[in-house]
């Protein structure tokens, strides 16, 4: 087997996702334009699915239009996860009340369509390529960024410099993230980069060996990955700055121990 990313680490990390249920959709099979950030199929679908009170065609599209108006920048994030939470609400017609909007069914892991794709082209300010991609109905909640230790000095540090040039390049993109993940297929991280911030952590699986295998099966079980979406990711203002926390492993295990009690 040749010694490339693909080979090296892509490939295994998308085969365990699909162990966990993660459907795999090559980029072509997607039909998408490259400034689409979305499977508009998926995410179409899935609004309709989870909010039965969009009858038409035109009030679905009036929720992407909504979604696609969020600012590109920390703050659009912070709203972006608002709406991931049910937090936001639309006004179809007017004279009506507002209605809250689902984008995903956090409290029943199933009801979700879960896809891995990878070598996403997308056109931001300029044009990127993402590694691996995950989609929960339609929506893109997590890049990861891969390299293959080729040499000394290059490890997860340079996939980390590689997620900075795509904040830069793709804003648009990444205002929909939950989080991103370096790895060299050896260490894997989860955590995100803004201007002058980066914050990364490990997650270990008891009984895996293997740090990267460990982190994708850790992180990405559907019913984990949806309540780590839901309930470990904050916006605070730190001397004025809006700064994005996102949770180690031990204070969300610490966590659920405590909701379980």
């Amino acid at each position: 087997m040749p010694y490339t990313e693909f080979n090296i680490v892509e490939k295994p990390i998308i085969e365990w996702l699909q162990e966990l249920g993660w459907k795999y959709l090559a980029p072509d099979e997607m039909k998408r334009d490259l400034e689409e950030p979305f499977h508009l199929e998926i995410l179409k679908q899935s609004i309709r699915r989870l909010n039965p009170d969009l009858v038409t065609d035109d009030d679905i599209d009036k929720v992407v239009s909504q979604l696609r108006k969020i600012s590109n920048d920390l703050a659009g994030n912070k709203e972006f996860l608002e709406w991931l939470k049910g937090e936001r609400s639309v006004v179809l017609k007017p004279g009506e009340k507002a209605k809250t909007i689902r984008l995903l069914d956090i409290d029943s892991p199933e009801n979700n369509t879960y896809v891995v794709t990878n070598q996403l082209k997308f056109a931001g300010y300029e044009n990127v390529k993402f590694d691996i991609v995950l989609m929960v109905n339609g929506i893109p909640l997590v890049v990861i960024e891969a390299k293959v230790p080729t040499r000394e000095l290059l490890d997860y540090n340079e996939a980390i410099k590689q997620i900075k040039r795509y904040v830069r390049n793709a804003p648009q993109f990444f205002k929909y993230l939950a989080f991103v993940c370096p790895t060299d297929g050896v260490v894997f991280k989860y955590g995100w980069v803004a201007d002058g911030y980066e914050r990364f952590h490990e997650w270990r699986k008891d009984k895996i060996s293997d740090p990267v295998k460990a982190a994708v099966k850790g992180l990405f079980d559907k019913e984990s990955f949806l309540d780590f979406v839901g309930n470990f990711i904050v916006f605070e203002r730190e001397r004025e700055k809006l700064t994005k926390k996102i949770a180690m492993q031990q204070q969300v295990v610490a966590a659920n121990k405590i909701v379980e009690r």
